[in-house]
């Protein structure tokens, strides 16, 4: 559109000089001096007929012409030219007058400048036919648009159903904006998702290949090889700006998904997870909205490539209002309406900045959600329609592809080379996918694509058989140990196995799926390789349960495993365990979900790291541990176990067994900047600066953008006495994320340094606005309130930071002697006393919690006892050493 307007611009300047240079021509052949042509001065013109005398003239005509000869611009023959040179004139060629010729010659002008005007505007208002780079016809272009100036926008639905939206067929939602598109657009029946987890099927999107080509086959200890070329690096070396927007931490950066885009807002605090569940880390979908549409309105005119991903449809399902209220019982179809809603901002933009007549809009679901459909209550388990039959909405500025809809089978890795064909791109050779333009022109009626699909996370999470399919044309084929084949066109709910009565249809598209995967092996990533790791160092890790025997579940040895089928009940106990976690925190009904499972299948991976999970989440550290080692045995690269363990370690102040946990860690996961920020975190505990140092300026390497490095850089700086570096460091910590935490209380802790108190104060109370869990933040502030003499402030900062973090044996502590101290409440700080020696009954502080009880004892007359509490206070304060 750009280039179009400059040209148009271009035009119109051009007519206009040409008018201004016309309009400063000579108005009239001027009278020539006595130097030149005598034929230029002579009373009359000369007849050029010979033999014949002039002509006589009227006198009025004689009257006339003086005076016109009188008001003559000067000759401007060139000097010295010869008589024999110079043009004559016969009396249609005297100067004519000048008053009557300017207007003429303006009005020409303006005809003309008019002229190019209207001709530019015609031609902008001419629909250009097109033709692909592939030779398909395309149809017509809005006037004034080609297709150097379109422009991406790709929307993905995160664990959306195709027919649970109205354009599909679905009554019991209202989805206008979806709608919408599918009456502009190109709406496709039977669209197939490669994978029923997020990170997978994106993957397929953005690379065009299925998942054994690409490699990426579960979410989270997966990574999108840096080789792979995505859409968005594409784009971007063909001089599109391209920006990502993600709802879930599946797709954050570290995964390698971000590859060509250079905006991508994921920006994930996972400091503030006790232990990490990659479901779980997720944000709204109007807040990926906002920050997409603040992208665009950055961009000005530059060209774009911009995707949007909303990830509310993933269970819990929680939608706002009045989604909630208006799809009372139906939270799922709510959700869906939710994020229909946020669609409709994006086109409201569009619209609004007359974008929708050069931009391109791909609307795809990554996979689908059972909602109990064979018994699967989720996704990721099953490759039936439920979760993989997935919406494909595409609108393009194209005239002929309006209101098509298309029944034939289509897939995910079809969006690469049809993206780049409508936008004026070759799509490179090497890929499973293919342009769907063919259909969406109405060219073809079918392709004849048949659909892979797999389902290897009951492999890597429960140890039994990975399951793959084959849709082709009718009929589906899913590879499991015990086989199944449905007629989708007589079957489409896949009620009616009929691999028994159909042998030999399903065997022959077995040997297709197998052949299909032999294929894609042989161009596949290499597996990520194991880390070497030397016998004293195994030894010492394995002695913390970090390492184990492990057979990698890349090509998985099928024979013997567990029909997935066979045990839907165990997976949906445990999906039934991981909701009851999410929602009732107090209840332990979750646990005892977990602990029916292992019995009835020791080898469930999952069951032992949920089972962790819930012990490190009631803080009974030493039990999370004991169940991570379990799920290590069976998975030692299972990195999100090895993390959670480390964290377990951390917990209880055993920090070289977590550091043991971090480096392991790195091991399997070496461009991680979080797990060296956490690393980094303990060796500054341990005074050990130097190393600190180190793994911060590698994390800060790895992602400039980590405000929380940056943050810790400050930190050291301020254990450095480096106060202006450390003011520097945090500040700049604060411009890259402005809610960083601990920034605001680490400047605090700086003004604490500078004898600023009341500039402390004000820090510390941002820190706890921002975050409502700053425990440390609140107790700092509560022991500045004393030094300031506020009292009341100091009750309240303590109660507050006992509030956040009901485990904190400090603040019980010291807001026991502040009742104390204001001789108020003692039956309260005793209470409180009792509870923060509970809680830490060897911290430093311990002895205070004695020495409180004590002295409100021998106030109410308890000496006994009383002096008891004195006694182990000073046995704690200073302890008898052991006798030898």
């Amino acid at each position: 559109m750009l280039s179009l307007l400059a040209r148009e611009y271009t035009l119109l300047a051009n007519a206009v000089h040409s008018w201004k240079v016309f309009a400063s021509w000579p108005l009239s052949r001027p009278a020539r001096p006595l130097s030149c042509s005598p034929l230029c001065h002579a009373e009359g013109p000369r007849s050029r007929r010979r033999g014949r005398a002039p002509r006589r003239r009227r006198k009025t005509a004689s009257r006339s012409m003086v005076a016109r000869r009188d008001r003559v611009a000067p000759c401007l023959c060139p000097r010295g030219v010869p008589e024999s040179m110079t043009p004559r004139f016969n009396r249609n060629t005297l100067p004519v007058p000048v008053r009557r010729t300017r207007r003429a010659v303006f009005a020409a002008a303006g005809l003309a400048a008019a002229a190019l005007v209207a001709a530019v505007f015609w031609l902008r208002s001419v629909p250009r036919a097109v033709t692909s780079v592939n030779g398909e016809p395309l149809g017509h272009l809005p006037a004034g648009v080609g297709t150097a100036d379109l422009n991406l926008l790709l929307v993905t639905l995160d664990t959306t159903r195709a027919d649970r939206i109205h354009a599909y067929g679905f009554d019991g939602i209202e989805t206008p904006n979806l709608d919408r598109l599918a009456r502009e657009g190109v709406l496709f029946e039977q669209a197939v998702s490669p994978a029923p987890l997020t990170l997978p099927a994106h993957s397929s999107i953005f690379t065009g290949k299925l998942p054994p080509a690409h490699g990426v086959r579960d979410n989270g200890g997966f990574f999108l090889d840096e080789r792979e070329t995505t859409l968005a690096e594409r784009l971007q070396s063909l001089g599109f700006t391209t920006g990502g927007f993600v709802g879930a931490y599946v797709l954050d950066h570290k995964w390698g998904i971000s590859q060509g885009f250079q905006t991508y807002f994921d920006d994930f605090d996972l400091s503030k997870y006790q232990s990490l569940s990659l479901g779980s880390i997720d944000r709204p979908g109007n807040e990926v909205a906002d920050k997409a549409l603040a992208w665009l309105d950055r961009l000005g005119s530059s060209r774009f490539f911009g995707w949007v991903h909303f990830y509310d449809a993933h269970s819990p399902y929680d939608p706002p209002e009045p989604f909630k209220s208006r799809y009372a019982g139906h939270p799922y179809v709510g959700e869906i309406a939710f994020v229909d809603s946020q669609v409709g901002r994006l086109l409201s933009y569009l619209d609004a900045h007359d974008l929708m007549r050069n931009t391109v809009i791909v609307v795809m679901g990554d996979h689908g959600e059972s909602l109990g459909e064979h018994g699967e209550g989720t996704h990721g388990f099953f490759v039936y329609q439920a979760t993989m039959h997935v919406p494909l909405l595409i609108r393009a500025p194209y005239d002929v592809t309006a209101g098509r809809r298309v029944s034939d089978t289509v897939r995910s890795v079809d969006i690469l080379p049809t993206a780049l064909e409508l936008l004026g791109v070759k799509a490179p050779d090497k890929l499973e996918g293919s342009s769907l333009v063919p259909l969406m022109t109405g060219a073809k009626k079918e392709l004849g694509l048949a659909a892979y699909s797999e389902a290897i996370y009951p492999r890597f999470h429960f140890g039994w058989s990975d399951l793959r399919a084959l849709t082709a044309g009718r009929y589906k084929f899913v590879a499991a140990p015990r086989p199944e084949l449905y007629d989708l066109q007589q079957d489409p709910t896949e009620s009616r196995n009929i691999y028994p009565e159909r042998q030999a249809l399903g065997d022959r598209l077995n040997q297709e799926l197998i052949a299909l995967e032999r294929g894609m092996s042989a161009d596949a990533p290499p597996p990520r390789a194991a880390v070497e790791v030397d016998p004293d160092a195994r030894a010492r890790l394995a002695a913390l349960g970090y390492v184990g025997t492990f057979v990698s579940g890349a090509t998985p040895d099928r024979a013997g495993l567990a029909d997935p089928k066979d045990k839907i009940q165990l997976f949906n106990l445990m999906t039934k365990a991981r909701e009851t976690a999410r929602h009732d925190k107090e209840s332990d009904e979750g646990l005892h979900a977990l602990e029916r499972v292992i019995e009835q299948d020791p080898r469930v991976i999952d069951a032992w790291f949920m089972l962790g999970n819930e012990y490190y989440r009631r803080h009974a550290y030493l039990r999370a541990i004991d169940q991570y080692k379990r799920a290590l045995e069976l998975k030692p690269d299972y990195d999100l176990v090895v993390i959670n363990m480390a964290n377990a370690y951390r917990a209880l102040g055993r920090d070289q067994e977590a550091m043991a946990g971090y480096r392991r860690f790195m091991e399997l996961d070496p461009g991680n900047a979080q797990i060296r920020y956490e690393a980094a975190q303990i060796l500054i505990d341990n005074g050990k600066l130097a190393d600190a140092q180190a793994q911060l300026t590698r994390a800060l390497e790895l992602e400039p953008k980590l405000a929380a490095a940056r943050n810790a850089l400050g930190v050291l700086a301020l254990k450095r006495g480096d106060l202006a570096g450390a003011d520097r460091e945090i500040r700049a910590a604060i411009a890259e994320k402005p809610d960083v935490r601990l920034a605001h209380y680490n400047l605090a802790l700086l003004a604490e340094q500078q004898g600023d108190l009341q500039r402390a104060i004000a820090e510390y109370k941002k820190e706890i606005d921002l975050h409502a869990n700053s425990y440390k933040a609140a107790f700092n502030l509560g022991r500045l309130y004393e030094r300031v003499g506020d009292r009341s402030g100091q009750i309240d900062a303590y109660g507050r930071a006992i509030g956040m973090n009901p485990s904190f044996a400090e603040g019980h502590l010291f807001l026991a002697k502040l009742y104390l101290d204001l001789e108020q409440n003692f039956d309260e700080a005793v209470r409180l006393a009792r509870k923060g020696l509970e809680l830490a009954p060897d911290s430093e502080y311990a002895p205070l919690g004695h020495y409180v009880i004590a002295d409100i004892y021998s106030r109410r007359g308890r000496r006994a006892e009383a002096e008891h509490e004195a006694a182990r206070g000073r046995a704690l304060e200073h302890p008898q050493k052991p006798r030898h």
